[in-house]
């Protein structure tokens, strides 16, 4: 009999405390990688890239501070891209970035859901904030379980 438990997964956050050697800072696939890696988007020795140039894409946008649709975003993949990508598989990873709450669609567009207590556009905030609310849902509801245990001793 097995118990089926991933339905009650609401989210799932990983986060690594990954060394940041001077030779991540040397280039911007490395800066994303390693971002990627520490925030549990890919596994380690991942080989697919699809993620890794989606995030990129949408750094991209973030910056300019445009928000861009599916086609923006695929277009701009296919710019760094020797084969073009499908847009379903695109649509699967924004689907994933979006259920772990990093990125929102509205209209249409995507952007990163941005904290409301950063500053203008600020990433860094922003992707603390949605992590540590996540954190601190789950530790409630872990203490809630943990109390409900000691009480069946």
């Amino acid at each position: 009999m097995t118990i089926p438990e991933s339905h009650l997964i609401r989210q799932e956050h990983i986060i690594r405390d990954m060394l940041f050697t001077s030779d991540v800072k040397l280039t911007r696939k490395s800066l994303i990688r390693w971002i990627a890696l520490s925030l549990g988007l890919i596994s380690p020795n991942e080989t697919r890239t699809l993620m890794l140039d989606l995030l990129e894409a949408l750094f991209h946008f973030h910056v300019k501070g445009d928000e861009p649709d599916i086609t923006a975003i695929v277009e701009e993949i296919n710019k760094k891209r020797e084969e073009k990508t499908n847009p379903k598989a695109v649509r699967y990873h924004l689907l994933q970035l979006k259920n772990r709450g990093l990125i929102e669609r509205k209209a249409g567009r995507y952007a990163f859901v941005l904290s409301p207590f950063s500053e203008g556009r600020d990433l860094s905030t922003s992707i603390e904030y949605t992590y540590k609310q996540n954190v601190e849902t789950a530790f409630e509801k872990i203490k809630a379980a943990l109390k409900a245990l000691e009480r069946t001793y």
